[in-house]
Protein backbone atom coordinates (compact mmCIF):
# COMPACT_ATOMS: atom_id res chain seq x y z
CA UNK A 1 0.00 0.00 0.00
CA UNK A 2 0.99 3.16 -1.26
CA UNK A 3 0.01 6.08 1.23
CA UNK A 4 0.52 9.78 -0.42
CA UNK A 5 0.48 12.39 2.36
CA UNK A 6 0.20 16.60 1.79
CA UNK A 7 0.26 19.31 4.34
CA UNK A 8 -1.74 22.06 4.32
CA UNK A 9 -1.17 24.40 7.53
CA UNK A 10 -1.90 27.70 7.27
CA UNK A 11 -4.17 30.12 4.35
CA UNK A 12 -1.27 30.04 1.39
CA UNK A 13 -2.87 27.07 -0.07
CA UNK A 14 -6.79 26.62 -0.24
CA UNK A 15 -8.41 23.01 -0.10
CA UNK A 16 -8.74 23.29 -3.82
CA UNK A 17 -4.89 22.23 -4.11
CA UNK A 18 -5.48 19.52 -1.92
CA UNK A 19 -8.61 18.43 -4.38
CA UNK A 20 -6.32 18.56 -7.44
CA UNK A 21 -3.82 16.42 -5.69
CA UNK A 22 -5.74 13.96 -5.09
CA UNK A 23 -7.13 13.69 -8.65
CA UNK A 24 -3.73 14.06 -10.45
CA UNK A 25 -2.90 11.37 -7.74
CA UNK A 26 -5.92 9.38 -8.56
CA UNK A 27 -5.13 9.42 -12.33
CA UNK A 28 -1.68 8.65 -12.73
CA UNK A 29 -1.29 6.04 -9.63
CA UNK A 30 -2.52 2.45 -10.33
CA UNK A 31 -1.42 0.68 -7.21
CA UNK A 32 -3.20 0.69 -4.07
CA UNK A 33 -3.24 3.92 -1.99
CA UNK A 34 -4.41 5.90 0.78
CA UNK A 35 -4.54 10.09 0.48
CA UNK A 36 -4.04 11.40 3.51
CA UNK A 37 -3.91 15.64 4.53
CA UNK A 38 -1.80 17.18 7.42
CA UNK A 39 -3.75 20.08 8.23
CA UNK A 40 -6.06 21.67 11.05
CA UNK A 41 -8.44 22.83 9.00
CA UNK A 42 -10.39 20.34 6.57
CA UNK A 43 -12.79 22.91 5.36
CA UNK A 44 -13.63 22.05 1.67
CA UNK A 45 -11.53 18.71 1.06
CA UNK A 46 -12.97 16.27 -0.74
CA UNK A 47 -14.28 13.76 1.60
CA UNK A 48 -11.80 10.66 -0.06
CA UNK A 49 -9.13 12.28 1.76
CA UNK A 50 -8.46 11.44 5.25
CA UNK A 51 -7.86 14.00 7.15
CA UNK A 52 -5.14 13.88 9.75
CA UNK A 53 -4.85 16.23 12.68
CA UNK A 54 -1.31 18.32 12.56
CA UNK A 55 0.39 17.81 15.88
CA UNK A 56 0.85 20.42 18.70
CA UNK A 57 4.49 20.54 18.14
CA UNK A 58 4.34 24.67 17.68
CA UNK A 59 6.31 24.23 14.72
CA UNK A 60 5.18 26.44 11.51
CA UNK A 61 4.53 25.77 7.44
CA UNK A 62 7.30 23.19 6.01
CA UNK A 63 8.49 22.25 9.08
CA UNK A 64 5.69 20.05 9.69
CA UNK A 65 6.56 17.59 6.67
CA UNK A 66 9.47 16.33 9.53
CA UNK A 67 6.38 14.77 11.39
CA UNK A 68 6.22 12.06 8.46
CA UNK A 69 9.22 10.62 10.24
CA UNK A 70 8.09 10.29 13.30
CA UNK A 71 8.21 6.52 14.70
CA UNK A 72 4.33 4.91 14.47
CA UNK A 73 3.81 8.06 12.06
CA UNK A 74 -0.40 7.06 11.68
CA UNK A 75 0.40 3.67 12.22
CA UNK A 76 1.39 3.01 8.91
CA UNK A 77 2.77 -0.28 8.66
CA UNK A 78 6.73 -0.83 8.12
CA UNK A 79 5.78 -2.60 4.54
CA UNK A 80 3.84 0.13 2.86
CA UNK A 81 5.53 3.16 1.52
CA UNK A 82 4.48 6.85 2.08
CA UNK A 83 4.85 9.37 -0.81
CA UNK A 84 4.92 12.70 0.55
CA UNK A 85 4.14 15.60 -2.49
CA UNK A 86 4.05 19.34 -2.05
CA UNK A 87 0.50 20.51 -3.22
CA UNK A 88 2.42 23.03 -5.99
CA UNK A 89 3.44 19.83 -8.08
CA UNK A 90 2.07 19.18 -11.45
CA UNK A 91 1.16 15.24 -12.22
CA UNK A 92 1.75 14.57 -15.74
CA UNK A 93 2.91 11.11 -16.15
CA UNK A 94 2.31 7.49 -14.21
CA UNK A 95 3.65 7.57 -10.69
CA UNK A 96 4.83 4.46 -10.89
CA UNK A 97 8.07 4.12 -11.62
CA UNK A 98 8.43 6.67 -9.18
CA UNK A 99 6.72 4.89 -5.95
CA UNK A 100 8.93 1.21 -7.19
CA UNK A 101 12.19 3.61 -8.07
CA UNK A 102 14.12 2.28 -4.96
CA UNK A 103 13.66 0.94 -1.86
CA UNK A 104 15.92 3.74 0.26
CA UNK A 105 15.27 6.77 1.04
CA UNK A 106 14.19 9.07 -2.45
CA UNK A 107 13.91 12.74 -2.55
CA UNK A 108 13.97 15.39 -5.41
CA UNK A 109 16.56 17.42 -6.54
CA UNK A 110 16.70 21.30 -5.63
CA UNK A 111 18.25 23.81 -8.15
CA UNK A 112 21.89 22.15 -7.52
CA UNK A 113 21.11 18.63 -8.41
CA UNK A 114 23.16 17.42 -6.03
CA UNK A 115 20.62 19.24 -2.92
CA UNK A 116 17.76 18.06 -1.81
CA UNK A 117 14.10 19.15 -2.75
CA UNK A 118 11.24 17.93 -0.19
CA UNK A 119 8.91 18.41 -2.72
CA UNK A 120 8.69 14.79 -3.66
CA UNK A 121 10.05 12.06 -0.79
CA UNK A 122 9.41 8.30 -0.96
CA UNK A 123 10.51 5.47 1.67
CA UNK A 124 9.33 2.64 4.20
CA UNK A 125 8.21 3.93 7.48
CA UNK A 126 10.38 4.04 10.40
CA UNK A 127 13.92 3.67 8.79
CA UNK A 128 14.14 7.52 9.01
CA UNK A 129 12.92 8.55 12.59
CA UNK A 130 16.03 9.71 13.79
CA UNK A 131 15.22 12.43 10.91
CA UNK A 132 12.80 13.59 13.38
CA UNK A 133 13.59 12.79 16.87
CA UNK A 134 17.50 14.62 16.13
CA UNK A 135 15.30 17.54 15.19
CA UNK A 136 12.76 17.87 17.72
CA UNK A 137 15.33 17.41 20.58
CA UNK A 138 16.37 20.74 19.00
CA UNK A 139 13.79 22.09 16.88
CA UNK A 140 14.29 25.90 18.23
CA UNK A 141 17.83 26.15 17.48
CA UNK A 142 17.22 23.99 13.63
CA UNK A 143 14.47 26.40 12.85
CA UNK A 144 16.51 29.45 14.22
CA UNK A 145 19.25 28.42 12.23
CA UNK A 146 18.00 27.13 8.91
CA UNK A 147 15.93 27.59 6.19
CA UNK A 148 13.69 24.56 5.99
CA UNK A 149 13.23 21.32 6.50
CA UNK A 150 14.82 19.58 3.37
CA UNK A 151 18.11 21.80 4.52
CA UNK A 152 17.72 19.55 7.91
CA UNK A 153 17.07 16.28 6.19
CA UNK A 154 20.48 16.54 4.08
CA UNK A 155 22.21 17.87 7.05
CA UNK A 156 21.56 15.11 8.68
CA UNK A 157 20.97 12.38 6.25
CA UNK A 158 23.78 12.61 3.29
CA UNK A 159 22.75 9.10 1.89
CA UNK A 160 19.19 9.93 0.29
CA UNK A 161 18.56 8.97 -3.58
CA UNK A 162 17.81 11.63 -5.79
CA UNK A 163 14.93 11.08 -8.14
CA UNK A 164 16.70 11.28 -11.90
CA UNK A 165 15.46 13.74 -14.18
CA UNK A 166 13.31 11.48 -16.40
CA UNK A 167 10.94 11.13 -13.32
CA UNK A 168 10.93 14.81 -11.36
CA UNK A 169 11.82 17.76 -13.03
CA UNK A 170 12.13 21.39 -12.06
CA UNK A 171 10.00 24.11 -13.35
CA UNK A 172 13.02 26.50 -12.88
CA UNK A 173 15.82 24.51 -13.97
CA UNK A 174 14.99 21.81 -16.16
CA UNK A 175 12.29 23.35 -19.19
CA UNK A 176 14.04 26.36 -20.62
CA UNK A 177 11.25 28.41 -18.88
CA UNK A 178 12.80 31.23 -18.34
CA UNK A 179 13.98 34.88 -20.71
CA UNK A 180 17.29 34.26 -21.86
CA UNK A 181 18.63 38.17 -19.74
CA UNK A 182 16.41 39.43 -17.13
CA UNK A 183 18.42 41.52 -15.15
CA UNK A 184 17.50 41.17 -11.68
CA UNK A 185 15.70 43.57 -9.47
CA UNK A 186 15.43 46.26 -12.23
CA UNK A 187 14.39 43.90 -14.90
CA UNK A 188 11.79 42.82 -12.73
CA UNK A 189 10.38 46.05 -11.75
CA UNK A 190 10.20 46.72 -15.42
CA UNK A 191 8.55 44.29 -16.52
CA UNK A 192 6.13 44.64 -13.75
CA UNK A 193 5.31 48.07 -15.07
CA UNK A 194 5.58 47.22 -18.84
CA UNK A 195 3.81 43.90 -19.07
CA UNK A 196 4.54 43.83 -22.88
CA UNK A 197 7.93 43.43 -22.04
CA UNK A 198 6.89 40.19 -20.08
CA UNK A 199 8.63 37.38 -21.80
CA UNK A 200 6.92 35.49 -25.31
CA UNK A 201 7.08 32.13 -26.11
CA UNK A 202 5.65 28.71 -24.25
CA UNK A 203 7.62 26.51 -21.97
CA UNK A 204 6.79 22.92 -23.86
CA UNK A 205 4.95 19.91 -21.45
CA UNK A 206 7.90 17.27 -20.97
CA UNK A 207 6.67 14.00 -22.44
CA UNK A 208 8.53 11.67 -20.06
CA UNK A 209 8.68 13.40 -16.76
CA UNK A 210 6.29 11.90 -13.86
CA UNK A 211 6.00 15.37 -12.23
CA UNK A 212 7.42 18.73 -12.72
CA UNK A 213 8.08 20.80 -8.80
CA UNK A 214 7.71 24.37 -8.41
CA UNK A 215 10.30 25.75 -5.82
CA UNK A 216 9.60 29.29 -4.67
CA UNK A 217 7.96 31.49 -7.49
CA UNK A 218 5.97 30.85 -9.93
CA UNK A 219 3.90 28.72 -8.64
CA UNK A 220 1.73 26.76 -11.28
CA UNK A 221 -1.32 29.27 -11.29
CA UNK A 222 1.32 32.04 -12.24
CA UNK A 223 2.24 31.20 -15.52
CA UNK A 224 -0.85 28.81 -16.77
CA UNK A 225 -2.37 31.71 -18.42
CA UNK A 226 0.23 33.70 -19.11
CA UNK A 227 3.98 35.24 -18.47
CA UNK A 228 4.95 36.24 -14.93
CA UNK A 229 7.78 37.71 -14.11
CA UNK A 230 10.70 36.19 -16.47
CA UNK A 231 8.88 32.83 -16.74
CA UNK A 232 7.46 31.71 -20.25
CA UNK A 233 3.65 30.89 -20.53
CA UNK A 234 3.31 27.49 -19.60
CA UNK A 235 -0.80 26.00 -21.38
CA UNK A 236 -0.37 22.60 -20.52
CA UNK A 237 -0.55 23.43 -16.60
CA UNK A 238 -4.46 24.29 -17.24
CA UNK A 239 -5.34 20.98 -18.80
CA UNK A 240 -3.58 18.94 -16.40
CA UNK A 241 -4.03 20.87 -13.08
CA UNK A 242 -7.44 22.07 -13.26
Amino acid sequence: MIHVICLKWGDKYGPEYVNRLFKMVTKHLSKPFEFHCLTENSDGIEPRVVIESIPDYDLQGWWYKLVIFEEGFLGIPKEDKILFLDLDIVILNALDSLVTYSDKFCISADINEQSYNSSVMCFHPGQYRFIWESFNSQKETIVADLHGDQDWIEHVYKDAVIFPKSIVKSFKIDLNSKTKFSFGSPGRYIRKKFPILLPTGRVEMPKDAAIVLFHGKPDPIDVMDGPYDKYKYAPWIKDTWL
